[in-house]
């Protein structure tokens, strides 16, 4: 079977360098789809990592989720069914050997409509849910798993799909929910079930994340979230800390700061002025902020990334 999963990985490997064109996030033909290529190691670099599905193609990845480290490496996929805040280090790359990734968007909503629809399938054992109930502990928002030959085989159709955009139209809605379900098949499916359970505590903090992905420049009140989702602040705090191995205050903090560093980058906004639009109200406390998320003052940092590319 790893011969047959490196075949595979081998013909997405040739169809992905057929389309990405340049260093970097490339966007494709196919919504939803994006690839990344990199002829080197990289620095950690802070990012939001939408929901999504990755899979490591060639080279290897670390990401950093608050203190957490995971490695991952080719015919491994990472996935987050939540939007988080994160840093990200291309470890294994060259020109001969580039990093090559395959990023899918996912959809809560569709993952948890599909979880219904198979509601009645017998499943191997290691996807099933321990506990649904509001008291247990919540699953991390963030994983990385092994590709088997059922995911790899759909992933292999998928990128196809580049060389035929025709057939995207028709393919593409089959082929991401034979993907959601091979992934409910596999070994970290009962993690991405957990946040499809109304009553668990993964997917109250799923509402959370939204709302303040949402809101992220508005003052975060631990109270009003505890209660939008019936828990007790306390519960609220060390579910939301479980998910995202992080607080609340850090992850909203994350979120601006990245968003401050977009518009700054993508609209040539000055960063006094960016830091208000993302909900500071002292430049110089973000300034500080965001040096220490960064590396670098603000204008360093966007003049230092611009030069980069």
């Amino acid at each position: 079977m790893t011969d047959e999963r490196e075949s595979i990985r081998l013909q997405i490997l040739q169809s992905l360098l057929q389309t990405i064109q340049s260093s970097g996030f490339n966007e494709t033909n196919i919504p939803g789809v994006k690839l990344y290529r990199s002829d080197g190691p990289t620095s950690a670099t802070p990012a939001i990592y939408e929901p999504t599905l990755c899979l490591l193609v060639q080279g290897s990845k670390q990401v950093w989720l608050g203190d957490e480290l995971l490695q991952y490496r080719e015919l491994q996929y990472l996935i987050a069914p939540v939007t988080l805040p994160v840093s990200g280090k291309v470890v294994t790359a060259s020109p001969a050997s580039p990093y090559i990734a395959m990023s899918i968007s996912l959809d809560l909503r569709e993952l948890t409509d599909l979880v219904i629809d198979i509601a009645h399938k017998e499943l191997p054992q290691h996807t099933l849910v321990s506990s649904t109930s509001v008291n247990s502990t919540p699953v991390r928002g963030i994983a990385v798993g092994d590709a088997d030959l059922s995911l790899m085989s759909v992933l292999q159709r998928l990128s196809q799909l580049l060389q035929s955009p025709q057939d995207i139209p028709v393919l593409l809605p089959l082929l991401k929910r034979e993907m959601l379900y091979r992934l409910l098949l596999g070994p970290i499916g009962s993690q991405l079930r957990e946040f499809t359970q109304i009553d668990s505590q993964a997917h109250r903090i799923s509402k959370v994340i939204e709302m303040l992905h949402q809101r992220f420049n508005e003052p975060l009140r631990i109270k009003e979230l505890a209660e939008t989702v019936h828990l007790s602040e306390s519960a609220f705090f060390q579910a939301f800390k479980a998910v995202t191995s992080m607080s609340p205050l850090q992850f909203q903090k994350q979120l601006r700061l990245n968003e401050a560093r977009r518009i700054m980058l993508h609209e040539g906004i000055e960063a006094a002025t960016a830091s208000y639009k993302v909900g500071y109200e002292s430049p110089s406390q973000f300034s500080r902020e965001y040096s220490r998320l960064f590396g670098a003052p603000p204008k360093t940092d966007v003049a230092r990334f611009r030069q980069a590319f």
